[in-house]
């Protein structure tokens, strides 16, 4: 027979539990619907947020050790720096164009961009991707795109978002470079709350640190 006092212990224990669960989805809906609200309200970048006033995350060195991995092995570390486009301009000050206010939905004709860690420049491969997509946007002139920037799970919910942010708007600016109107494309950051794969490793990390494409329903 159990007396009450065990009772009256379990349904405290399980009460508690339940209070932290929904506290920490009370946190990270508000972490969303902030980094929604501010992104609303810029109806022009200038440039991306800055990321050297954030705390960094975990030097990747220090990673590698404690993993045993060569980053190497899973992506070219030479990044294409932006400027060497020969097409490319500078493109801060174009308006980010009217917001949608319905649902968004995956297209599978628009690949997946991927980046190095702790980095939102373009690399080569992503350059390529880009591409592809630039042309299957020019032939389907109907269809606006929202470009989801996702971070992996190192570093703060603030820096992530940041960095983020930074990905989905580089995406756009070598968009725009060719030739997609700038009105067509929405960013936005999801930070480290969206991984495609879980994991705690290099070998999920390096399918979160992305730019994911959804067009307008």
């Amino acid at each position: 027979m159990i007396n009450s006092g065990t009772e009256g212990n379990c349904s405290y224990r399980y009460n508690k539990e339940g209070r932290n669960k929904t506290m920490k989805k009370l946190q990270l809906s508000l972490i969303l619907l902030c980094a929604a609200v501010l992104t609303a309200c810029s109806p022009r970048v200038a440039q991306p947020p800055p990321l050297d006033e954030l705390e960094p995350p975990m030097e990747e060195s220090t990673i590698s050790e404690s993993l045993n991995y060569d980053p190497g092995t899973f992506a070219d570390s030479s990044a294409v720096p932006m400027d060497n486009f020969d097409s490319f301009e500078s493109t801060g000050d174009i308006p980010l164009g009217n917001r949608s206010t319905g649902e968004w939905v995956e297209d599978p004709s628009l690949e997946t961009v991927y980046f190095d860690y702790d980095r939102f420049q373009l690399q080569e491969d992503a350059s390529r991707t880009l591409s592809r997509n630039a042309q299957y946007l020019q032939r389907n002139p109907q269809l606006r795109v929202r470009v989801e920037g996702h971070c992996d799970e190192r570093g703060t919910d603030q820096y992530n978002l940041a960095l983020g942010e930074n990905r989905s708007l580089s995406v756009r600016e070598y968009l725009i470079s060719m030739g997609i109107d700038p009105s067509r494309i929405e960013v936005f950051s999801y930070g480290e709350y969206e991984p495609a794969v879980q994991g705690a490793d290099e070998s999920s990390w390096r399918w979160n640190r992305r730019a994911d494409f959804k067009v307008a329903q």
